[in-house]
């Protein structure tokens, strides 16, 4: 298993980034000796953290979507209900119109011939009162 590891390290790392040594050999560069064990350690917790970080990641991201679904949801239910309010009140507004005309056509009547009339009547009887009174009084 820790060939398999080694051989993987060697294939997929740069030769200048991994060297393999023998016990007693002196190293040929500045760094950090490890084990295939520790290497393998390393690079599983990295996998591991990786693998962590991507998960909580996609979690935020879903929570995230959640409950931005549910505020726009929200905002739709609010935005339909304004509107269901505002066309209840304007058809309200608007019986209150209709009935507000129909009693100003009903106090509107034109009264013009009846005043015309009752006019040319109480001036047709003033003048025979006023022709009558002068009559009797010069006879």
């Amino acid at each position: 298993m820790v060939i398999s590891l080694l051989l993987m390290l060697i294939t997929s790392a740069n030769a200048q980034d991994f060297q393999t040594m023998e016990q007693g050999e002196t190293a040929k560069f500045n760094g950090v000796l490890l084990t295939p064990d520790a290497v393998a350690t390393v690079i599983s917790t990295h996998q591991a953290d990786l693998s962590l970080c991507k998960e909580v990641s996609k979690h935020d991201i879903e929570k995230l979507t959640i409950n931005k679904d549910t505020e726009i949801s929200k905002l739709k239910f609010q935005l339909k209900t304004c509107q269901e309010n505002k066309e209840e009140i304007i058809s309200i507004k608007d019986k209150e119109l209709d009935k507000a005309y129909e009693l100003l056509k009903k106090q509107n009547k034109n009264m013009t011939p009846l005043w015309l009339g009752i006019g040319f009547v109480s001036g047709i009887a003033t003048s025979l009162t006023t022709i009558y009174i002068y009559e009797q009084t010069t006879q």
